[in-house]
């Protein structure tokens, strides 16, 4: 419901308790008009009471209802309805004050009365306001019939049998007279206000507020023409079984309210039988009031001799507006049928008239240009949904001609534009001929969206393609100036390379050179001093002594010039290798024979059946060599230990140190050519970072390895490996089948 929201719904035994509760009221009620005491005082106040009770709960529940609702149609639909049950409520609480002495007599129309009678008016906006489902129809001549035809044949009813009686009544129209004559007339306006609703509303989603509001203003019909009836003939009183049916009245009108906090929002459609039925009635409802005034008419003038002019001709007048009313539900049936198709289709579909105005709309299209109702397009042109408009009066004159089909944009009702499809063929009608315009549309956003993104992306793509290949010609300028760099860069190279080439045989050369011109004269200058440090050779101490330092650095000099030739000869691969077993107690033998520095701060723990090493002997004394000399040098205090032993097939040899041991980062670059440890001690510690490089390189062309480690207790330990003679021969035994 417009402007409604969801009431939280009574319980059900509130609900229930409501019902049985006014029904018990009611009962108790009539039991006490019909065995009750007869005192006119009595009945008068009590009488009154109760119709001020029930009057006051009917209120007290549509102000009640109207608090729960929010702001919108339906909050203002029930603000009216309470205020006219108010008034209402006001009336019945006056009246037994304004009530005359005499019930018989004539008098004044009071202040009761009027407001009673105002009460009506603030109703009936209340039920005009009431937010209903409008009745599908194809154009609102129809209905305006039937709402016209019920209308005249109820007032021409009640003026012949309630209004006129009282206009020839004895009696004359004044005072209570004259309300007696206006609340049956207010009652059936209520009435035919509803009736009206009814007609123009959807029989499947009949708000039941309306039902009962209905209901009540029926009883409230009956008590007041029975009050007319009284006042004609001169009895009127409070109490009697007239008021019955205001009692009534007030809690059906309290029914309606409780329904309303029952109402979904959107009212739930009745069930077939109870559809059917409505439908039936909304149908038939035009020619039952015309049957029943044309009925009344002829009761009259066969019983009692009077022909009623009004009755009469207002009867003739009806059954012309029937017969015109065939027509137009003969063309409401034909449009119906093709309603039914249009509804099937799941795309935007419409029927208009020659003139273009639209006639049948189907749900698809109503979701489409953002309508809620066929109502709001139904007798509207068709320019209203089409854009441009202007050429809509050019496209329905070719359609009805030989139909029409093109693209074109739908205007929604929000002023947004939809691209679509638009097919329309003429329809003659069967009825009278006429041309009609059926259009189906097909929605074409998507379309449009998926060209345009594919446009877009051709757009893309070539702009992509273009921008490739200026990027191509760049690349390939680019790959070309790079080429010819890197072939002016590879000659350069080339060049530095040959120079490089030349420049180290040249270096190779001048170190062979050299050292081979310095070898004779430091041998000869070592012998010598051999000579003169013989002990034939009575020198003084001092000057020995200073004999004895010129001949050590003569030594070292000389081992130098042996390290240099023998680097020199590993990189020209001309130092020639014959690994052989050898013992290694004999080569340390005659390792201690060539008188080693430091003697005898060095340990020996060779075991004495270390089986054979498979090394050059030359090569392996090298080795040992400056393994020790390395030791003596960085550890210049403390024992150096020579330890040998079997590990997995190879000989192990550990030269242990007692001095500050290697730092862990210059454990991976000790085995480098010209490597030293920190250039700082240059000063103390003689050397030329060879020893090393020349161990691993001999231990690598023996198949052998080397590595260096930190002892756990200070200083280092240099540990090497090479081929036992026992593992030499079981590698050839495992070759030699295969030989």
């Amino acid at each position: 419901m417009t402007g409604s929201t969801q009431l939280k719904q009574l319980p059900q035994n509130l609900r229930r308790g409501i019902l049985m509760g006014g029904c018990g009221y009611l009962l108790l009620y009539a039991a006490w008009l019909t065995w009750g005491r007869q005192d006119s005082s009595e009945r008068l106040w009590i009488g009154s009471l109760a119709i001020l009770f029930t009057s006051l709960l009917a209120v007290g529940m549509a102000f009640w209802v109207r608090e729960k609702i929010e702001p919108g149609q339906l909050r203002s639909t029930w603000s009216w309805l309470a205020a006219g049950l108010g008034l209402w409520a006001l009336g019945d609480f006056l009246r037994p004050f304004t009530f005359p002495g005499d019930p018989g007599g004539t008098t004044y129309f009071d202040i009761t009365d009027g407001i009673t009678l105002v009460g009506f008016l603030p109703f009936w906006v209340g039920l005009a306001l009431y937010p209903r489902k409008a009745r599908q129809h194809f154009g609102r001549l129809p209905i305006l019939f039937d709402a016209t035809i019920v209308t005249a044949a109820a007032l021409t009813w009640v003026w012949i049998a309630v209004l006129q009686p009282l206009t020839v009544s004895t009696l004359p129209i004044s005072g209570r007279n004259l309300a007696a004559l206006l609340y049956p007339s207010a009652d059936l306006v209520s009435l035919l206000l509803i009736t009206t609703l009814f007609l123009l509303s959807d029989a499947a989603r009949l708000p039941a507020p309306l039902g009962w509001a209905g209901l009540g203003l029926a009883a409230f019909t009956l008590s007041d023409l029975a009050l007319a009836s009284q006042m004609a003939s001169g009895h009127y009183a409070i109490g009697v079984p007239t008021d019955l049916g205001w009692v009534c009245g007030n809690l059906l009108l309290l029914l309606a309210a409780v329904s309303e906090l029952h109402t979904q929002p959107e009212p739930a459609p009745k069930t077939v039988t109870l559809r059917l039925f409505l439908r039936s009635v909304q149908r038939l409802l035009p020619l039952v009031a015309t049957l029943a005034l044309g009925g009344y008419t002829l009761f009259l003038w066969q019983f009692y001799g009077q022909l009623n002019q009004p009755g009469l001709w207002v009867t003739l007048v009806l059954a012309l507006g029937l017969v015109a009313r065939q027509g137009f539900l003969a063309g409401e049936s034909e449009l119906q049928k093709y309603a039914s198709l249009v509804n099937s289709i799941a795309e935007p579909a419409f029927v208009c008239d020659h003139r273009g105005r639209l006639r049948l709309v189907n749900p698809a299209l109503l979701a489409a240009a953002g309508y809620a109702s066929q109502q709001d397009l139904l007798g509207q042109p068709l320019q209203q949904i089409i854009h441009p408009s202007a050429d809509a009066a050019q496209i329905i004159t070719q359609a009805l001609i030989q139909g029409w089909s093109g693209e074109i944009h739908l205007r929604q009702r929000d002023g947004g534009l939809i691209p679509i499809s638009l097919a329309l063929r003429p329809l003659q009608s069967e009825r009278d001929g006429r041309l009609a315009l059926a259009g189906t549309a097909h929605d074409l956003s998507e379309q449009k969206r998926q060209q345009a993104a594919l446009q877009a992306a051709y757009e893309q793509i070539a702009a992509d393609r273009a921008e490739l290949e200026n990027l191509n010609i760049r690349l390939e300028q680019r790959v070309a100036e790079k080429t010819a760099d890197l072939v002016r860069a590879l000659e350069q190279l080339e060049q530095q390379n040959l120079a490089l080439q030349q420049l180290d045989q040249l270096k190779s050369d001048f170190v062979s050179l050299v050292s081979h011109e310095l070898r004779a004269p430091l041998t000869n200058i070592s012998g010598g001093i051999e000579l003169l440090l013989s002990p034939s050779n009575k020198i003084r101490a001092h000057p020995r002594r200073n004999l004895e330092l010129v001949q050590a650095e003569i030594n070292r000099l000389s081992r130098f010039v042996e390290s240099i030739l023998d680097l020199s000869a590993l990189d020209a691969g001309h130092m020639p290798l014959y690994p052989a077993p050898l013992l290694l107690q004999s080569v340390i033998q005659n390792l201690r024979k060539s008188g080693l520095a430091d003697n005898q701060r060095l340990r020996w723990q060779i075991p004495e059946d270390l089986p054979p090493i498979q090394a050059d002997e030359q090569a392996l004394a090298s080795i040992l060599f400056h393994l020790l000399d390395n030791a003596c040098k960085y550890a210049p205090d403390g024992a150096i230990t020579v330890s040998a032993r079997l590990a997995d097939g190879r000989i192990q040899v550990d030269v242990a140190d007692a001095g500050p041991g290697i730092p862990e980062e210059a454990l991976p670059f000790i085995f480098d050519r010209f490597y030293r440890q920190d250039s700082a001690d240059a000063r103390a510690v003689y050397g030329h970072g060879l020893g090393l490089y020349i161990v691993s390189r001999l231990l690598s062309a023996m198949n052998g390895e080397i590595r260096a480690v930190n002892r756990p207790g200070g200083g280092a330990c240099f540990s090497f490996w090479l081929p036992s003679v026992e593992q030499k021969g079981s590698e050839d035994e495992t070759q030699s089948p295969s030989d």
